[in-house]
């Protein structure tokens, strides 16, 4: 099958709060100034905080953990692990949630987990609310840097809550990659569900 290609994201960032001047190299711990070589960095730093989360993983229940667990994966590379996002960021001319209406989208994310925690109890149920939680959290797009992996890994999370493993993996599976990709990207939340009916394990 062949991979969809998805645009890029757009950032407003005049002052390059988080890039190296004239770069779109994010600011980092080791001031590494090359592309290739900073996203190797990172990439190397956050598989081996995710293998540890993979072991102990940190239990989601509001939305503070998600910041928890986007500063475990991150601090090592960037300064605002953990922290949210200072500028706007849109995609295929389709913005995010806008940094003025945080307190607004932690304050809904949070009664959709409370909600899941509380009242999500098959995995018809389980599947439905972990698309809504998706589906929100990706709008937010809270962090600067980081949201798909720290999403999955929220996602993780919340299904061990429940009793279930969802591992989303997007590297070798097409049929994930898509399902992810397309209810992510376009909002669709039919995708979604399907998307965690294939890959909810119980354990």
């Amino acid at each position: 099958m062949v991979r969809k290609i998805y645009d890029g994201y757009d950032y407003i960032d005049p002052d390059n709060l988080y890039t190296y001047p004239h770069s779109s190299v994010l600011i980092n711990k080791f001031n590494e100034k090359n592309d290739n070589k900073a996203r190797e960095l990172e990439y190397r730093l956050v598989a081996s905080q995710s293998l540890k989360l993979f072991i102990n993983p940190i239990e989601v229940n509001t939305v503070s953990d998600i910041l928890k667990i986007h500063k475990f994966l991150f601090e090592g590379m960037y300064t605002w692990a953990g922290q949210y996002r200072q500028v706007n960021i849109s995609k295929s001319g389709n913005a995010f949630m806008p940094v003025q209406s945080f307190d607004m989208a932690e304050k809904f994310l949070n009664t959709l987990l409370s909600n899941y925690l509380l009242n999500a109890n098959n995995k018809i149920e389980i599947c439905k609310s972990l698309a809504e939680i998706l589906d929100n959290l990706n709008y937010f797009h809270p962090f600067r840097e980081g949201n798909g992996r720290t999403q999955r890994e929220v996602i993780r999370s919340l299904a061990l809550m429940k009793g279930y493993e969802c591992e989303i993996s997007i590297g070798l599976d097409d049929d994930i990659y898509h399902l992810y990709m397309d209810g992510t990207v376009y909002g669709d939340t039919s995708k979604l569900e399907q998307l965690f009916n294939k890959l909810l394990t119980e354990i």
